[in-house]
């Protein structure tokens, strides 16, 4: 009889939801960009529906004490929604031994009156979910009005994580206790050098700080932590400290840690941080909402889906350096008072806003243009299948839609001469310049891009020209876009946009 192997190195690949409490045809949000993920977005757009659903994905490794998430303790059945027709589908990998699943997707739905597949059926892994629910004082859980005695013992994480608590909130703590008191009421205590105190007198952020810590440093290897409203109770300053010691111990244990927030100085944290903005918009075609997924993407092009239009054009690019390039033509043509630019983020993220603008009734082609750096997803079937996924059905017209979809999808043209990059690019002509037609401070940005032959990440050729001539991005950048316009290849790679503006002009107020 063939052994049966534990399971192990369990990842979550992605999840999409076809239905599930008021997310609907949300395509795959994706959880291994980076150890820790980060779910955004308004109130009720499904962040912790989200959460709940990632919870009852897994059952519990054999022999662990970790509860047993299932999904009647989330959504749970009422008169007013049985929660029937849920649908969910899970990509994910694992080992088994010396064999490796690196696709697998498990589909969660509920047909019926159960949900399928059975709980023992669900692949193993450790999950821990840290809910809103530790975030309420314990002073106000508290009954007792008469003295309360305690016996004192160290708690049994202190060692594990009382020197990251210290760094987080900028306290010497000297121990981290368990109070407990007659009828066997447990309280968390913290002591430093001056003072002891439990978690009747402490603050909710340190309570709930301290439970978070222990589920992310108990979590054996290859753990799955899940954390609602991470941010709640604590101050910028001892939250960026919070990320740091989970991104280093998911990094060292190869945890996955995904959490909800509001917070918008996440959004500045990307090297430990993947951001998924989750929205909804309304199709007004079909009269049903559909949620959509940004990755990565800014707070502009989110409330762009909702916001009006403030000025006659908008041009919606991928980063900074596509919004320096389109400025150089919109001074050019003395558009760019009439202009507004929006950074949408990953290059997938095109689609997602085009198409959800489209189904909102708000993307009007003669005034918006939706820019591709021309590196990725420069194929006509790629795009096509990309905007297929947002504006998707049969309904009367919608063929149309889609293809006026793909027309308002222009890119930049690289030239095969340097990788197509943006920043490579622009690295490329401002070498091939002729440089006694340069000024004096032409000369000196020239000189610098000669002498970087070689950088790994070729996104950073336009950063490492900033960083010799020590400029930040919004004084730096124009300048080196203005030189490298006076390539003779920048009309070529300038040309879908160019000629959109051009026709443009036209319809401007």
């Amino acid at each position: 009889m063939k052994r049966v192997m534990p399971k192990s190195q369990q990842v979550i690949k992605s999840i999409s939801i076809k239905k599930l409490k008021g997310i609907a045809d949300l395509e795959e949000v994706h959880f291994d960009d980076r150890p820790l993920t980060a779910i955004m977005g308004v109130n009720g757009s499904g962040k912790s529906t989200i959460l709940h659903a990632l919870a009852c994905c897994y059952r519990p490794l054999p022999d662990s004490d970790c509860r047993d998430w299932k999904f009647s303790n989330f959504f749970t059945p009422t008169s007013h929604d049985t929660w029937r027709g849920s649908f969910i589908t899970m990509r994910h990998s694992y080992r088994e031994g010396a064999d490796e699943h690196p696709d697998e997707e498990t589909t969660y739905q509920k047909a019926s009156d159960r949900w399928s597949p059975k709980y023992s059926r669900r692949p193993e892994r450790h999950v821990s979910f840290v809910g809103i629910k530790s975030c309420v004082p314990k002073i106000e859980e508290e009954s007792a009005l008469s003295v309360i005695s305690f016996s004192t013992a160290q708690h049994e994480d202190s060692i594990l994580i009382k020197d990251k608590l210290g760094y987080i909130f900028n306290k010497s703590y000297s121990e981290i206790n368990i109070h407990t008191a007659t009828k066997g009421r447990s309280y968390t205590g913290l002591e430093t050098d001056a003072v002891k105190y439990s978690s009747l007198a402490m603050g909710a952020g340190e309570q709930r700080t301290i439970e978070i810590l222990s589920a992310v440093f108990n979590s054996p290897k290859y753990g799955l932590i899940l954390i609602d409203e991470i941010d709640l109770l604590l101050h910028t300053d001892a939250l960026k400290k919070l990320i740091r010691v989970l991104f280093d111990r998911a990094t060292e244990k190869s945890l996955q840690i995904v959490f909800t927030s509001h917070r918008e100085a996440i959004l500045g944290w990307s090297c430990e941080v993947s951001v998924k903005h989750i929205h909804s918009v309304f199709d007004s075609q079909t009269g049903a909402s559909k949620t959509l997924c940004l990755s990565n993407s800014t707070p502009d092009a989110v409330y762009r889906l909702t916001g009006v239009m403030e000025r006659s054009l908008e041009v919606f690019v991928e980063d900074g350096t596509a919004q320096a390039v389109v400025n150089h033509e919109l001074y050019r043509r003395g558009l760019k008072k009439h202009t507004n630019i929006t950074l949408y983020g990953a290059a997938n993220n095109c689609f997602t806003v085009l198409g959800g603008m489209a189904l909102a009734e708000k993307y009007e082609p003669e005034r918006q243009v939706y820019v591709l750096d021309g590196d990725v997803l420069v194929g006509s079937d790629e795009r096509s299948g990309r905007i297929n996924k947002v504006v998707s059905g049969t309904e009367g017209g919608r063929d149309e839609l889609r293809n006026a979809c793909l027309d308002g999808i222009k890119k930049f043209r690289p030239n095969a001469a340097a990788p197509p990059a943006p920043e490579a690019q622009i690295h490329w002509m401002i070498r091939g310049i002729d440089r006694d037609s340069l000024n004096n401070s032409q000369k000196e940005i020239f000189d610098i891009a000669r002498e970087i032959n070689v950088e790994q990440d070729k996104h950073y050729l336009v950063g490492k020209i900033l960083e010799v001539l020590n400029e930040s991005e919004a004084s730096g950048l124009p300048k080196i876009i203005d030189l490298a316009a006076m390539s003779n290849e920048w009309g070529a790679y300038v040309k879908e946009v160019a000629d959109w503006l051009d026709c443009a002009s036209s319809v401007v107020d």
